[in-house]
């Protein structure tokens, strides 16, 4: 196991997250109630699989105060008070770190644009490493918390943040689904924007909710159809991602029509697949993550699910009518 896999283990494990509201699906045309001849699900992460949505989420003040309070969180853990204060002594450690936080990103963001990316990604660890770099120049010393490589270092705090910043816990229902999708022959991939910490957090979310049966997110998914926007710098809804994944599935003989794409982003996931002739299943089950922008009514989904556990008998891997 990898020293920052250990360090979120220990993390995760000493406050187990648990998200107890009460989950409101909303209603969404689809075309049709079942689908045959599928060989290949591959799923969306983030608000799809995870339940990242936080009841501080519902108003822009509150979200901004528990934010705000995760990045003060990370300052504290990693020792980064005293160098922030001597870096900006009128404002409050927590907010300093925000500003260097966001304003890193929107520099890497504009840079992605004038080399003329669409949809560019970023590397989080890159911006939390020159964040640690700035800090340097006041006082700052990371050697003091350990032995850590500069890279792991900023990693652990990425991955802090991360964790302080959003809910974390699978839907109900998800590794039940998956495991009964594989056991009906079919392949499951992951295409996502995300970010480094992504499989590790899978792994310790499906570990969680199988009550120990999977160890690691490969058990469930196949590493060749595994695709997340860091590795290649580019986002969803751009077609990067989507063309790693069909040269993949060509080594499967599996073709874009007997795939099926599942996100809870009609733009990012649905509308997107469907213009590269992927079969599509809207996760409707959380009206938080459910997000439709200015494609509610323009873009219907092959499928519609609110509850995980639905989608095992709305697919067959056999080819039949659909209905």
């Amino acid at each position: 196991m990898s020293e920052l896999a250990e360090f979120a283990r220990v993390v995760h494990e000493s406050k187990q997250s648990s998200d107890n509201r009460l989950l409101e699906p909303v209603e969404y045309p689809a075309r049709c109630r079942r689908l045959g001849d599928i060989r290949a699900v591959i799923v969306d992460v983030y608000g799809t699989l995870v339940n990242y949505w936080r009841e501080e989420f519902a108003d822009a003040d509150t979200r901004e105060t528990a934010l705000l309070g995760s990045f003060g969180e990370v300052a504290d853990r990693f020792g980064m008070i005293p160098s922030l204060r001597a870096v900006n002594p009128a404002d409050p450690p927590e907010k300093t770190l925000r500003d260097f936080y966001h304003g890193l990103i929107s520099l890497r963001q504009q840079r992605g644009v004038k080399e003329g990316i669409e949809y560019s990604e970023i590397k989080i660890e890159e911006i939390w490493g020159l964040i640690v770099t700035l800090l340097s120049r006041h006082g700052y010393d990371p050697s003091r918390l350990g032995g850590d490589d500069s890279a792991t270092f900023s990693r652990k705090i990425a991955w802090f943040y991360n964790y302080k910043a959003l809910g974390r816990t699978l839907y109900p229902g998800v590794v039940e689904t998956l495991e009964a999708l594989k056991k009906k022959n079919m392949v499951l991939g992951i295409l996502s924007n995300g970010q480094f910490y992504t499989p590790v957090d899978l792994t310790l979310m499906i570990r969680d909710q199988s009550g120990g049966r999977f160890e690691d997110i490969y058990e469930l998914f196949d590493t060749d159809l595994t695709f997340f926007s860091y590795e290649y710098l580019v986002a969803k809804p751009g077609e990067l991602l989507f063309r790693k994944l069909f040269d993949a599935l060509y080594e499967f003989q599996i073709l874009p029509e007997q795939t099926l794409m599942v996100g809870n982003d009609l733009a990012i996931d649905i509308a997107a697949a469907q213009r590269l002739r992927m079969k599509t299943a809207f996760f409707a089950g959380d009206r938080h993550c459910a997000f439709m922008h200015e494609q509610g009514g323009k873009t219907v989904p092959d499928l519609v699910f609110t509850s995980w556990t639905d989608l095992i008998e709305q697919l067959s891997f056999h080819a039949e009518e659909e209905e």
